[in-house]
């Protein structure tokens, strides 16, 4: 074929027109032998840290180095708060009566003081010393016993915890056998005469009087109350009379039969107290309150005084609750009678003053005298090995 049949292409044009013949670069398979490839792997390794010979570290190298002494300092931080805060909780609570270790007794001190000193104390039935004496005590009630020459006086100590009490006994001195007696009306004022001897006017309190019996008369206008009452060995009466609208003639008395001593109380108004001679009041309907606080004890009853007649009136007590154990084990007897092995619970027993007696085979016997009163159980418990 000659080159007259070739058709006419760009390139000859511009040979003809005398320009630069073109290039012809030859394409072959393969991105490694393309020039375009091998450029622009060349311009990235120019904006590459490892063209200076360096490499791009991974963030979780740069930040661990730093993350961990950070955490360790928070967790270091939390711990000293936390150990703070309890220890804070802990002063506050240690500082406070009620606090207490698992397991710790409860106690506080009792200061017990007699008149004249040297009188021999026992407590809960255990002999402790002698006045002035200082003790300390679990938390509860005691019954505390001043036994001397010439008697004996008996509390009943409660104990609270971590304080500090203090009880003070005037025991009968020897060869002092007077005693006195309070007197007080409604109306206050009137004349008081004490085996026919003027005393003076109401309200009155008689001091070192006999013992034995005394005749008490108290007069307002035309009343006139005449009460006779029997006076102990250095004790002491309250006497209260009633004169409104009162007339001998139409005047009873009415006494007590109680196994404690009662106070009797009318209109907030102190009567008297059982076991003395009769009371004189007028005739009619009385309320009248029998009153014993340390055996927790309250009564009321309607009393019907009848003229020119002497009113009998009998308190019954109330039952109580015992409780009572030992180490090892015993048998156990109230005033005695005996109520069984111990464990014992929720034994009724009458209010008053018990004698509790434990009793072992073997081991032998332990005595304690208690109070048991109206509202408050009674828990006892006895080592038998001491």
């Amino acid at each position: 074929m000659s080159n007259a049949a070739l058709p006419s292409t760009d390139s000859d044009n511009r040979s003809r027109a005398g320009g630069p013949p073109p290039v012809v670069v030859p394409i072959r398979a393969g991105a490694e032998n393309d020039p375009l490839a091998s450029f622009a792997s060349e311009k990235d390794a120019g904006r590459s840290p490892a063209s200076k010979g360096g490499t791009l570290p991974k963030p979780a190298r740069v930040a661990s180095p730093l993350i961990k002494p950070a955490l360790m300092i928070v967790a270091a931080a939390v711990v000293v708060v936390i150990a703070g805060l309890a220890a804070y909780r802990y002063s506050a609570l240690a500082s406070t009566p009620r606090f207490a270790a698992a397991g710790q007794t409860l106690t506080g001190k009792v200061v017990l003081n007699s008149r004249p000193t040297g009188v021999a104390v026992s407590v809960d039935g255990l002999a402790r010393g002698v006045t002035p004496l200082e003790l300390e005590l679990s938390t509860g009630a005691h019954d505390v016993v001043f036994s001397g020459e010439t008697g004996e006086r008996r509390l009943a100590v409660n104990v609270e915890a971590n304080t500090r009490a203090s009880e003070n006994v005037d025991m009968p001195a020897a060869g002092t056998v007077s005693g006195e007696i309070e007197v007080t009306s409604a109306p206050a004022g009137a004349r008081v005469t004490v085996d026919n001897t003027t005393a003076g006017r109401t309200p009155l309190k008689l001091k070192s009087l006999a013992p034995g019996q005394h005749v008490i008369e108290v007069t307002s206008g035309s009343n006139t109350v005449t009460r006779t009452v029997d006076l102990s060995p250095g004790g002491s009466l309250n006497v209260f009379v009633s004169l409104a609208g009162a007339a001998t003639a139409v005047s009873g008395s009415f006494a007590v039969d109680s196994s404690v001593e009662l106070r009797l109380i009318e209109g907030g108004q102190l009567l008297g107290l059982s076991g003395s001679a009769p009371l004189t009041l007028p005739a009619g309907r009385h309320q009248v309150e029998f009153v014993n606080e340390a055996f927790e004890l309250n009564l009321s009853r309607t009393v019907q005084v009848d003229p020119g007649k002497t009113t009998r009136v009998s308190v019954p007590m109330p039952n109580g609750t015992v409780f009572a154990n030992a180490s090892p084990w015993a048998e156990v007897f109230i005033d005695g009678r005996s109520i069984g092995i111990t464990p014992l619970g929720n034994i009724p027993v009458a209010v008053g003053s018990h004698e509790i007696v434990w009793r072992h085979p073997q081991i032998g016997e332990r005595r304690r005298t208690v109070n048991v009163g109206a509202r408050t159980p009674v828990r006892l418990s006895m080592d038998m090995t001491k």
